[in-house]
């Protein structure tokens, strides 16, 4: 054993030495960026470290083997590694790391690594059958026996279906073997903890390299007394306190590191140590808390910000427009929302897709959207997608194949009212429309959708209420006007529309394509089945999307390659490809 470890070490060791970085930084230059987050965690892949301010900052303090881009796109980086299937029974992918990587304290990225993340975020080697709801506290922390293994990951994705994994230390790659063939496996590795980091502070081990094998022993002997403590360090030795700062367990892999904390500001500089192709441009970046728009808005015009997101109001256009002549670059685009209105289709009047269909085609969403937005500074998109974001590269092709603006699309009050009585519905037949009476868009649409829907002979009664999931579960309702997110990726869309959702329309054939989409690795493949799945749902008449709202982010300071994404770190995401305009850089 002792022979094997030694060997082990050595083999590690070999990944010190590789290609140093090719400098990027352009010396001397920063930039502010108004935020909202909090840094509390530098494990954000844990559940109680998954927040949008610590997923911010692990964007860029975290390399990995692939992002997903702003029009859903998946961008590998092969500079960090590679993720590539090498067998399909069962099915198995190899994440094979480039050489030379380093975590920003000199330490090599390797198989330890990839070894501790499959791990953690697998959980195949933890305790089977844990009831951890019963194990979770007020907090929401978990509370182990000392022989129970889990490692508490707020998403695994796919790889809550990997069942093993085998390491190449000679190639720094391990072949991770699935129960099922799974949508993400280019994104699910995340390297969110620093092997050698657990193996000094848990298993005692001061020398780097020996404390990545230590960790290593524990895994492949799948000890559950030493699980049990690497998975409790896996989060509480990444907790951030500001007041006490441990900057040993800020360590970053990513093209910045962290430099300072404090009163909730965040500060980072480029990483030295990043050799990859997404190096840091800019040299210094700046998380500042800022409460409100108005607040960010005021720190761009007094270039205290260098860059911000905000929903502009009319109060607003004046100081925008002084921006924009002062060569500030505007960016619209969507906030990962979207409103819609979802018809309930287990009672009546709404049972029969003709009624739904009649219901659904009175209404001119188009007419409502331009009529709320007048004399405002709202942008937004119409959108004609049940499933997927406007933004994205599958929208158009759903544009094309599902049939949405032919069935549901173009407002038609004649054919509705038509369909209504084909359908057996006197005129005058009432809907209950449920709604968030706070929401401003809901409260001031309904007027509108009641006069349209009356030229199609529907009487929309208003059912707003002050707690919509409550309303939800209640059972007089018909339809609901509501603000949800948009899906994006397979589970997200599963979890919506798995036995009809909220609209209770069930279908096996639709829950069979869900199904099938779960276990589709083949991206062509699996979005030809989420098309399927789109019509459908479009055939069926049981939602009508209407809008999504857009926010404004604005760069100043000749600041280049913002580019806001829905979702997480939606501004973060791409900061290594941020640079500042000869010229402009910070003296």
């Amino acid at each position: 054993m002792s022979a094997v470890a030694a060997a082990g070490v050595a083999v590690l060791a070999l990944t010190a030495c590789g290609p140093q970085p090719e400098p990027r930084v352009d010396e001397g230059t920063s930039a502010t960026v108004a935020w909202s987050g909090e840094l509390t965690s530098a494990n954000a892949a844990s559940a109680p470290g998954r927040t949008s301010g610590n997923l911010d900052v692990a964007a860029m303090t975290r390399a990995q083997f692939a992002t997903i881009g702003e029009r859903g796109e998946v961008l590998e980086d092969p500079s960090f590694g590679t993720a590539t299937i090498v067998a399909e029974d069962p099915f198995t992918v190899r994440y094979d790391l480039a050489d030379g990587l380093r975590w920003s304290d000199g330490v090599p990225v390797d198989a330890a690594d990839l070894m501790l993340a499959w791990a953690a975020s697998s959980n195949a080697l933890s305790t089977p059958d844990l009831d951890l709801a019963s194990l979770r506290g007020p907090s929401g922390a978990l509370s182990l026996p000392e022989d129970a293994v889990w490692f508490d990951v707020a998403e695994p994705g796919g790889m809550a279906h990997a069942t093993a994994a085998v390491r190449d230390d000679w190639a720094r790659s391990i072949d991770v073997s699935f129960s099922q063939p799974i949508p993400d496996w280019r994104v699910a590795m995340d390297v969110a903890v620093p092997a050698h980091l657990l193996g000094q502070r848990v298993l005692g081990v001061a020398d780097a390299m020996q404390a990545k094998q230590a960790v290593l022993e524990a895994i492949d002997r799948a000890d559950p007394l030493l699980l049990h403590e690497l998975a409790e360090a896996w989060i509480a030795e990444f907790a951030v306190d500001p007041h006490a700062l441990d900057a040993d367990a800020l360590i970053s892999s990513g093209p910045y590191r962290i430099d300072a904390v404090q009163d909730g500001r965040v500060e980072l500089v480029a990483n030295t140590d990043y050799i990859g192709e997404r190096g840091a441009s800019v040299e210094r970046l700046v998380l500042q808390p800022v409460a409100a728009d108005a607040a960010a808005l005021a720190g761009l015009t007094a270039g205290e910000l260098d860059v911000a997101t905000i929903r502009p109001t009319v109060d607003d256009r004046i100081a925008i427009r002084d921006l924009e002549r002062d060569d500030a670059i505007m960016i619209d685009a969507s906030d990962g929302t979207r409103w819609e209105l979802a018809l309930r289709t287990d009672r009546a009047p709404l049972q029969s897709v003709d009624a739904r269909t009649s219901f659904l085609r009175s209404i001119d969403r188009r007419s409502i959207v331009d009529t709320l937005h007048e004399g405002t500074a709202q942008a937004s998109t119409i959108t004609s997608s049940v499933l997927f974001r406007a933004e994205t590269r599958i929208y158009d092709y759903a544009m094309e194949d599902a049939g949405f603006s032919a069935g549901l699309g173009t407002p038609d009050p004649e054919a509705a009212a038509a369909l209504r009585q084909e359908s057996g519905i006197a005129a005058g037949t009432e809907i209950c429309l449920l709604h968030d009476r706070a929401a401003p868009f809901a409260a001031q649409a309904l007027p509108l959708l009641q006069a349209q829907a009356a030229e199609a002979g529907w009487a929309v009664r208003d059912c707003g209420v002050d707690d919509l999931a409550a309303g939800l579960a209640q059972d007089d309702w018909n339809a609901v006007l509501q603000l949800v997110r948009v899906p994006q990726s397979v589970e997200q869309i599963d979890a919506r529309w798995r036995g009809g959702g909220l609209t209770a329309a069930e279908s096996a054939e639709r829950d069979a394509l869900l199904d099938e989409a779960l276990r589709t690795a083949d991206q062509d493949a699996r979005e030809a089945t989420l098309l399927e799945l789109e019509t459908s749902l479009v055939a069926d008449a049981v939602v009508l999307p209407i809008v999504e709202p857009m926010r404004l982010t604005i760069a100043t300071g000749g600041l280049q390659g913002v580019s806001p994404v829905p979702g997480t770190a939606s501004l973060t995401w791409n900061a290594w490809d941020w640079s500042i305009e000869s010229g402009a850089a910070a003296p």
